[in-house]
């Protein structure tokens, strides 16, 4: 009896070094090593557009959210959310994330409310930053200006299936100097 009692344990022991050697050989020279995180990933959503003005910046447009992560070499950085439209006429946006403010922040006189035709007990609006924008034929968000910002709304609601994009070239909405650009609507495909 105690020799089988022996034999399991020696069994186990024998396992463990198997397992130590394989995971040793498998971070040899000749394997990958994970030194950043894996890239972005880009899940999407495609819309159909809802109105003239949209048909003519960007036609149907697909939406990515993606959240990238900081380079390991950067001490401090955070994560950064970052929305991709992708238009059918070629455009391509990239913004990132820089807040979300009160529908009643105003641009030349007029509510993001009013500009955005968004219902009144409507809290919030995300306000982007444009870090990127790629047009084809100088046509983007805000015709052949450049956006500085795009702000970002979809109906909180079950079923709901809209999203309204407005373009602001200059500063952030609310601040001296922000122009509005005509409103873009869509509706989910």
């Amino acid at each position: 009896m105690r020799l089988g009692i022996v034999a399991v344990a020696f069994a186990l022991a024998l396992a463990g070094c198997n397992r130590q050697s394989a995971t040793t050989d498998a971070q040899g020279a000749g394997s990958p090593q994970l030194d950043a995180p894996a890239p972005d990933t880009q899940p999407s959503r495609t819309f159909a557009t809802a109105n003239d003005a949209a048909a003519a910046a960007t036609g149907q447009i697909i939406v990515a959210m993606t959240l990238r992560l900081p380079d390991a070499s950067q001490e401090n950085a955070d994560s950064q959310e970052v929305l991709t439209l992708t238009g059918a006429n070629g455009l391509v946006l990239e913004a990132q994330i820089s807040g979300a403010v009160s529908p009643a922040t105003q641009v030349e006189g007029q509510t993001l409310r009013a500009l955005l035709n968004i219902p009144v007990d409507e809290p919030q609006v995300l306000i982007y930053r444009v870090s990127a924008e790629t047009k084809n034929a100088g046509r983007g968000i805000c015709g052949a200006d450049d956006a500085a910002h795009v702000v970002v709304w979809e109906p909180a609601g079950p079923g709901e299936a809209a999203m309204k994009v407005l373009g602001i070239i200059g500063a952030a909405p609310g601040a001296a100097g922000a122009r509005a650009c005509p409103m873009l609507e869509y509706r989910r495909s």
